[in-house]
Formats: structure tokens, sequence, C-alpha cells
């Protein structure tokens, strides 16, 4: 009578897990399906007027490119430190004044490294060797002057325009601190996609929001749709989907344990 019961029951439970098991092969995980263009590798998309190109894409993540052709850039020369302008070296000397209207730029002139040089009393000498043995000290400044003659001085205002490092630049700003030089050119600016993330794209007063998404089977591929919403609602459709296909497997795993364990019961030997 036992061994009937437990075989009653473990048919039961069987059952059970035949019904879970064929669920799990019949059922379809939903996927995603989003409106909006796909665009591969180095192919261009644009955005209320603006321009890109699909830099990489590859591993559920990708990058953007644009190029703003009238970028600012910025360079500042601190007072009393020293910059290159047209292959001339140039100390930059600021007025000690609350407002500073100009600066100047005088030529710098540099020691070869066989010169000697000694400190007494504050001051900077170069050792000269005499002819007859003697050594005489010449201040610095005074021996420079001498070998390369006056240093070259320029002046400047705010609004003087000034060629640095192949830019044509605009003296935008000057403090005691230091001078401002500002230009334009080409700047390219990258914008990271990545899988189920948000990228605003155009300009700043008329943009659009675009959703990366990188559809499954089409590698190199990266889909920007302009509805996010439904992207979380088809996500969460996959994780409850998820979430049942695994109560399903946990139906079939104790069903077949507890097959077994009737089976191990009801068949043990009389003591």
């Amino acid at each position: 009578m036992q061994r009937r019961a437990a075989t009653v029951y473990a048919v039961l439970f069987l059952v059970v897990a035949a019904g879970a098991y064929s669920l799990i092969g019949v059922a379809q995980e939903p996927g995603i399906d989003l409106q909006g263009e796909t665009y591969a590798e180095n192919e261009t998309l644009t955005a209320n007027g603006m321009e890109y190109t699909v830099a990489s894409v590859g591993d559920g993540e990708g990058t953007l490119e644009r190029v703003n052709e009238s970028a600012r850039y910025t360079a500042t020369w601190a007072n009393n430190t020293t910059t290159q302008l047209d292959n001339t070296t140039y100390r930059v000397l600021i007025p000690n004044e609350t407002d500073p209207g100009q600066f100047t730029l005088r030529e710098q002139f540099n020691l070869s490294e066989n010169t000697s040089t000694v400190t007494q009393d504050g001051t900077e000498y170069v050792v000269l060797n005499g002819s007859d043995g003697n050594r005489s000290l010449v201040p610095v400044s005074e021996y420079k002057r001498q070998q390369f003659g006056e240093p070259e001085t320029r002046q400047f205002s705010g609004g003087d325009s000034v060629q640095f490092e192949g830019n044509q630049t605009t003296v935008s700003n000057i403090t005691v601190d230091e001078a401002t030089l500002e230009w334009t050119a080409p700047r390219t600016l990258q914008t990271s996609l990545a899988e189920g993330t948000t990228v605003t794209l155009g300009p700043e007063d008329n943009n659009q929001t675009f959703l990366a998404h990188f559809p499954e089977g089409q590698d190199g591929v990266v889909q920007l749709a302009s509805n996010p919403d439904a992207y979380q609602s088809q996500v969460d459709d996959i994780d409850t989907f998820n979430e049942r296909m695994a109560g399903l497997w946990g139906i079939v795993i104790l069903s077949g344990l507890t097959v077994i364990l009737l089976f191990g019961l009801a068949f043990l030997p009389n003591k």
C-alpha cells in the first residue's frame, strides 16, 4: 500500500514536472523592438542640423564624433614667465597695476652652457678669463647686451592680435597675474553610447534625446531610438519572463527531487 501511494504521488509530480518543462520548451523570450534608425561604424547621422559620425561600435557600447568648426580655445601667459613666439623666447612683463591695459614681451637671451657665472652680494656675474690669466667679472645683464645687443620688446593691449602656435589669437584679458589669449579652431567632440542609456544630440536650444540600443545578432550596429519609455517597458517584460522561467525550472527540479525522495523512502527495506 505504501509503495502504491508513493507511485501515485511520484506520477503526479512527474506530470507537474513535465508540464513545467513543456512550457519552458515552447516559451519565447520577448526581445527589444524599437522605432529608430540603425547605424554602422563610419556612417553619419544628423540631429537638427548637427552632423555626427559613428566612430566606433562594439560590445554594447560606441562613440559618436562631431567636429565643432568654431570651438573656443584659450592660452595664458603668466607674469614674469617665458613663452615662445615666432621661434623667439620672450619674457612676459605685466605692470604691477590694479587694471593693467597692456603688457610687454621682452626678448630673452640665454647664456651658453660653457659660460661660467658666480653670484656676489645678490648680483650674478659672468666670469671672463683674460689673455693674461686674470679673471674679470661682468654683470650678466651687461654681458648679454655685449653679446646679443638690446633685447627686442613687443607691447600688446587688450584686443590686439598675435600669431601664436599657428593660430591667429586675440588678447582677450589682461590682469596683474596673467594675459589671456583667445582663438577659434575646429575641435572634435565625442559622445559615448551604452546599451539602454540616453544621449542628447543637436544644438543646445533645439536638441533631441535618443536611446542607444545594440540589437542582438547585429554586430557593429547601433540603433538610436526616440522612445526611451518603450525600451524600459520591454526590458521589464524580459525581466518578468526570466523570473517566470526561473520559477518553472524550480518546479521541474523540485518535482524531480520529490520523485526521487518518494521512491527512496517507499522502497526502503523493512526492519
